[in-house]
Order: structure tokens, then sequence, then C-alpha cells
């Protein structure tokens, strides 16, 4: 099994949340600065992407344990 291969899902995820993050920053935001995460594209951004890293993770292996718990014998990276 490589584990190489298993990194893009995550790395894919941080992408997508980065660029929900910087979206939802210029969409909502907070305009008064009293909101420390969504004052700033920047922290946004990273908060996004940390959070879609962690999602695009946990989607992974949902996925992995769905394919190998429904019959397939032979356990298959995605």
């Amino acid at each position: 099994m490589k584990k190489s291969t298993n990194w893009w899902w995550m790395w894919a995820g941080a992408l997508l949340g980065a660029l929900s993050g910087f979206a939802y920053w210029r969409e909502v935001g907070c305009l008064t600065g009293h909101c420390p995460i969504q004052s700033h594209w920047q922290s946004m951004t990273l908060w996004g992407g940390i959070m879609g890293f962690l999602l695009g993770d946990l989607l992974h292996q949902l996925i992995q344990y769905l394919m190998n718990s429904h019959g397939n014998t032979a356990k298959r990276n995605i």
C-alpha cells in the first residue's frame, strides 16, 4: 500500500478549503474588525485550508472504509 498516493486527497481538500475561506471572507467577512478570524483574508484563508485538509483526510478514510467493508476483499487505494 503506497502512502504517497493518499496525500492528494488532503491537499485537494486544503486547496478547496483555502479558496472557500477566501471567498467567505470576500462575500461575508467582518467589517467591524471584532471578528479575529473573519476580519483578515490571511487568517480566513489559512483557517479554510486547515479545515479542508482535515475534511479531505476524513473523506478519504470514509471512502476507503466503505469500499473495503462492502464485500471488497482486496484493499484498494483511491
